[in-house]
């Protein structure tokens, strides 16, 4: 969801808000999360600038969870 990374040599430091490891996070639940958030993007009213940004949000979040479990995301 965002932050920063150094490297240097052999070795690499991240700082994020949160992190979570891909081999606990179940695949499905993760696709179906991806599934209803963009659900949700799509239904937002136009000229609703908070609910498309926390949609927006929540989209982000769950592709980034998709993704790390190993699923595949449709661009």
């Amino acid at each position: 969801m965002g932050g920063f990374a150094e490297v240097d040599a052999n070795e690499v430091t991240i700082l994020v808000n949160a992190a979570e490891r891909g081999d606990t996070i179940d695949r499905e639940a993760a696709r179906t999360a991806y599934s209803e958030a963009e659900a949700r993007l799509n239904k937002v009213e136009a000229g609703n600038r908070q609910q498309q940004i926390q949609a927006t949000q929540a989209l982000k979040r769950a592709r980034a969870r998709l993704q790390a479990a190993g699923g595949m995301v449709q661009v």
